[in-house]
């Protein structure tokens, strides 16, 4: 079984003919940066939609009550949005619910402060003894924000969930895996469910005004620990 990712900028997917007028309606009420970002997230959303189902309109999407955004008909595939900076990732899948997230390795106050406050004994130790402490602080976070988008938790469960990097498990009430990965320099992570075996990757380019196919990533994956 596969699950789909795309990737895109922000920049350049802040328009699309494939979303329809409710979604160009409800980002009026958004500031201009909000907008751009909210518009080209479901752009993203639409182009994959379109190369892997053939569906020129973006289907209407309701938010459930934890704040995940869903399809409004139960038939169609599960999909997660992320965004960080200027960079989008959208993963979609048929076999069951899916969380992605995307982030810039970016400085963050009290980094240190905030791994105490939510990463476990053992991913303390473990970001301790990293060479790029920040680089590891953000592999983490990625993992915990693509668990929580699955569950359609909020950020509030972050201290829920424990992950051991060094025999690259997890314990969550959820099961499945995840799945870390770098591309240009930043971190990609997702939570699947466990029977998903292959990751498509895509690209939106803006040339050629379409979503292409990149080279795989090469995905450290973590099994749920029972």
């Amino acid at each position: 079984m596969k699950t789909t990712l795309a990737t895109g900028l922000v920049s350049e997917l802040c328009c699309s003919a494939r979303l329809p007028s409710a979604i160009l309606a409800a980002a009026k009420s958004f500031s201009p940066q909000r907008a751009a970002t909210f518009l080209a997230g479901r752009a993203l959303l639409a182009e994959l939609m379109f190369t892997l189902f053939n569906q020129s309109t973006l289907a209407e999407i309701v938010i459930q009550p934890g704040g995940k955004p869903v399809f409004a008909d139960p038939a169609q595939p599960e999909f997660s949005l992320s965004h960080s900076g200027n960079r989008l990732l959208v993963a979609i899948s048929k076999h069951g619910a899916v969380g992605c997230d995307i982030e810039v390795h970016r400085d963050r106050p009290n980094m240190l402060r905030l791994a105490q406050a939510v990463f476990s004994v053992e991913e303390q130790s473990w970001l301790s003894h990293q060479p790029q402490p920040k680089e590891a602080f953000w592999q983490l976070w990625c993992l915990r924000e693509a668990a929580l988008k699955q569950q359609g938790s909020g950020i509030w469960a972050m201290a829920e969930l424990s992950i051991n990097p060094q025999l690259q498990t997890f314990s969550s009430s959820a099961t499945g895996r995840l799945f870390h990965g770098l591309q240009d320099g930043n971190s990609l992570a997702l939570a699947l469910p466990g029977d998903v075996k292959e990751i498509e990757c895509l690209h939106y380019d803006p040339l050629v005004t379409r979503l292409v196919a990149v080279p795989d990533i090469d995905w450290l994956c973590y099994q749920h620990k029972e």
